[in-house]
C-alpha cells in the first residue's frame, strides 16, 4: 500500500508561504482597514457637507426673497398707500403709482425677486413686478389663504406651483413659481392684507440643477417633513422618488441607505434639514460613485497584495527548489547508480551554494570511493573464487583420466601389448604435460583437441580395428579460448557407452559457429543414453544451482557434470549442453558457449 508523504520542498514552500502570507496580512489587512475607513469617512463627510452647503444656498436664495416681503411690511409708505389703495378701491393713479414705485424700491435695484402682490382681504390686488395689474381676485381660491391667517406670526412658504404668468412672461410651455406669503398689518399690528412675494422656481434652484447638470449620477430632492415634494418639480421625477421622503421626519445632517427600487441599487444618502424654511434637502448618490475612490483603492490593494504574494510564493518555491534540488539530484544519482557508475568512480558537483549540501555530497563521494573500493574488492574474489572452482573441478578431472589410463596401460601389459603400452605412455606423457602445463582455466580449442586425438590414439591402440574417430572442425575455430579440459571427457563418456554393444564403436568429433556461438559436438554409435541416466543428470544439476556447492571428486559418473559445472562458471546463461539420443541409433552431447566469452 502507498503511504503519501510529504517531500522537503513541499514542506519548506508551505512554510514560506505560511510565513508570507501572514506577515503580508498583519502589514496590508490594518493598513487596508484604517485607509479605507478614512476614505469612506471623508466620502461620508463631503456627501454631508455638499448637502448642507447646498442648504445654505437654498435658505439664502428663501432669505432674499423674504427680505423683500420683510422690506414691505415694515415701509410705513407701502402701509400707507396701501391702505389708501384699499379705500380709494383703486381709484386713485397718482397712489397707485407712488405704491407701484415703493414695491419696485423695495424689491431693490437688482430685482431679487419676479414679483410682489398685494391683497386686502376684500380680494383686491394690487401687482408690481412681471404683472403690475390691479385687480380683483377670490382669495379662497388661493392654496396658501388659510394656512397664511392661521400662521399670522410668521412667513409661509409654497411649494411650487404651474404660474401662466410667468409661463406667459418666459413664453414656456409650463413655468412653476415659489410664493412667500405673509400677514399686512397696519400701524395698530391689526392684519390688513397679505403680501404674497414669488420667485421662478427655476432661478430659486439653480445651483441644484447646476450641480446636477455636472452630476448627473447623483440626486437632489428637497421636500418638506410632511413629504411634500418641492425638488424636483418636474411630475414624472417627482413620482420616482416619492417613495424616498413619503412619511419621514429626517432631523439635520443624517446619512442612511436605501434601495433605489428601479436599479435595485444601492444608494447613500444625507439629509439636511433647515429649521429657517422648515425645508429637507436631500443628496442621493450611488454608493458605487460615493465610494469610488474607496473601490479603487481597494481594487489596488488586492492587485498589489496579489503581485506581492504571487512574487513572495515565486521566491519562496525558489529558495525551496535551490535547498531541495541538490537532495533532489542526489536522490536521481543513488536512484540510478549502476555497477558501472560506481567502478568509474562518477562524482557529484558540490555546486549547491550551501556549506550543508556540499558536505552532504562531499559524504556521498566519499561513500561512493569507498564502495567503488568494495566492489573491486568483491569482484577480485569473485573472479579468485571463479578461478579456484574452475581449477578444482579440472583437478578432479585429472586423477580421473589417469586412473583410466593406468588401468588400459594394465590390461595391455597382461596382453603382451609392449610396443603398444610404449606407445601410449608416450602419449600419456604429452597428455601430462597438457594437463600440468598451467593453471589456465582456458585454453584454444584447437589445443583442447590435439589432447583428445593423443587420447583416442591411445584407446585405438588398445581397440584397433573396432573403434573408429573423425574430426570436423570449422577452421574459424581453432582458436576460440574454451574451458580446459572439456572435449576430451565427452569423448571418453561415449566410449563407455559405446562399448556396452558390439564393435565397430565410431566416435565423430563436430565443431561449428552460429551467430556469435560455438558449438562442438560428440557423436556416437552406441545404445544411447537411459532416460534414467539423463532425469539424474538434471536432478544433480538443480541440486547443484540450488546448493551453489561443488560436488566432491567421484571416480565414476563424473565427466559429464564436471563439464556442466565449468560451462556454467565461465558462460553463465550463454552456456549450452545438451544431451540426446539419435533417431537412427546412438547419442549426441552438444556444448557451447558465446564468442566473446
Amino acid at each position: 500500500m502507498f503511504i503519501y508523504r510529504r517531500t522537503i520542498r513541499s514542506v519548506l514552500f508551505q512554510t514560506y508561504s505560511f510565513i508570507i502570507i501572514v506577515i503580508l496580512t498583519l502589514l496590508v489587512a490594518p493598513f487596508y482597514v484604517w485607509s479605507s475607513d478614512l476614505l469612506k469617512r471623508n466620502a461620508v463627510e463631503s456627501l454631508d457637507n455638499l448637502s448642507q452647503s447646498m442648504q445654505e444656498k437654498l435658505d439664502l436664495e428663501i432669505k432674499r426673497i423674504d427680505s423683500v416681503s420683510l422690506n414691505v411690511l415694515y415701509s410705513n409708505l407701502v402701509k400707507d398707500r396701501f391702505l389708501k389703495f384699499k379705500e380709494e378701491a383703486g381709484d386713485s393713479t397718482s397712489n397707485s403709482k407712488d405704491l407701484a414705485d415703493i414695491l419696485v424700491a423695495a424689491n431693490g435695484p437688482a430685482l431679487p425677486v419676479m414679483q410682489i402682490n398685494l391683497y386686502d382681504f376684500e380680494g383686491n390686488m394690487f401687482g408690481s413686478g412681471i404683472d403690475n395689474r390691479r385687480t380683483q381676485v377670490n382669495l379662497l381660491n388661493k392654496p396658501w389663504y388659510r394656512d397664511v391667517l392661521e400662521n399670522k406670526t410668521g412667513k409661509l412658504i409654497t411649494t411650487p406651483d404651474k404660474d401662466d404668468e410667468l409661463s406667459l412672461f418666459l413664453s414656456a410651455k409650463d413655468a412653476f413659481s415659489i410664493s412667500l406669503v405673509r400677514l399686512f398689518f397696519d400701524a395698530n399690528n391689526t392684519p390688513e392684507g397679505i403680501v404674497e412675494v414669488k420667485q421662478d422656481a427655476n432661478k430659486l434652484f439653480a445651483s441644484i440643477k447646476d450641480y446636477i447638470k455636472h452630476n448627473n449620477q447623483q440626486k437632489v430632492i428637497v421636500y418638506t417633513d410632511a413629504g411634500d415634494i418641492i425638488y424636483p418639480i418636474d411630475a414624472s421625477e417627482k413620482q420616482l422618488i416619492a417613495s424616498f421622503s413619503r412619511g419621514q421626519t429626517i432631523p439635520h445632517a443624517t446619512m442612511n441607505n436605501i434601495r433605489n427600487p428601479s436599479t435595485n441599487e444601492k444608494e447613500i444618502y444625507s439629509v439636511s434639514h433647515s429649521e429657517y424654511t422648515g425645508w429637507n434637502i436631500a443628496l442621493v448618490v450611488s454608493e458605487d460613485q460615493l465610494l469610488g475612490p474607496l473601490n479603487q483603492f481597494t481594487k489596488m490593494i488586492a492587485v498589489v497584495s496579489l503581485v506581492i504574494l504571487l512574487l513572495a510564493l515565486s521566491l519562496s518555491y525558489l529558495a525551496a527548489k535551490r535547498i531541495t534540488k541538490p537532495i533532489a539530484r542526489m536522490h536521481a544519482a543513488m536512484k540510478s547508480t549502476k555497477l558501472e557508475d560506481i567502478v568509474s568512480s562518477t562524482h557529484l558537483k558540490l555546486d549547491s551554494g550551501l556549506n550543508e549540501l556540499d558536505r552532504l555530497q562531499f559524504a556521498f563521494n566519499k561513500m561512493s570511493e569507498r564502495l567503488k573500493d568494495s566492489m573491486d574488492q568483491l569482484l577480485l574474489s569473485q573472479m579468485q573464487e571463479m578461478q579456484a572452482k574452475m581449477l578444482a573441478l579440472q583437478s578432479q578431472m585429472n586423477p580421473h583420466f589417469l586412473y583410466n589410463t593406468l588401468t588400459t596401460i594394465s590390461i595391455m601389459a597382461e596382453e603382451n601389448m609392449n610396443e603398444q603400452i610404449v606407445t601410449m605412455i608416450e602419449n600419456l606423457s604429452l597428455m601430462l604435460r597438457y594437463i600440468s602445463a598451467d593453471n589456465s582455466a582456458l585454453v584454444p580449442l584447437g589445443t583442447e583437441l590435439a589432447y583428445t586425438e593423443k587420447y583416442l590414439e591411445c584407446i585405438k591402440i588398445r581397440h584397433k580395428h573396432n573403434m573408429a574417430y573423425t574430426f570436423d572442425i570449422e577452421d574459424k575455430l581453432q582458436n576460440i579460448p574454451v574451458p580446459k579440459l572439456i572435449i576430451q571427457p565427452l569423448v571418453e563418456n561415449s566410449l563407455k557407452h559405446s562399448s556396452k554393444h558390439l564393435p565397430p564403436w565410431n566416435i565423430k568429433v563436430r565443431g561449428y559457429q552460429e551467430n556469435d556461438q560455438w558449438f562442438v559436438e560428440v557423436i556416437d554409435n552406441g545404445p544411447g543414453f537411459d532416460s534414467t541416466a539423463i532425469s539424474d543428470f538434471h536432478s544433480r544439476i538443480q541440486e547443484i544451482e540450488k546448493s551453489g556447492r561443488i560436488p566432491g571428486l567421484q571416480l565414476d559418473g563424473m565427466g559429464l557434470l564436471n563439464i556442466y559445472l565449468r560451462l556454467k562458471i565461465s558462460y553463465r546463461s550463454d552456456m549450452c549442453m545438451q544431451m540426446v539420443n539419435l533417431p537412427h541409433g546412438g547419442a549426441m552431447v552438444r556444448v557451447g558457449g558465446n564468442l566473446k566469452g
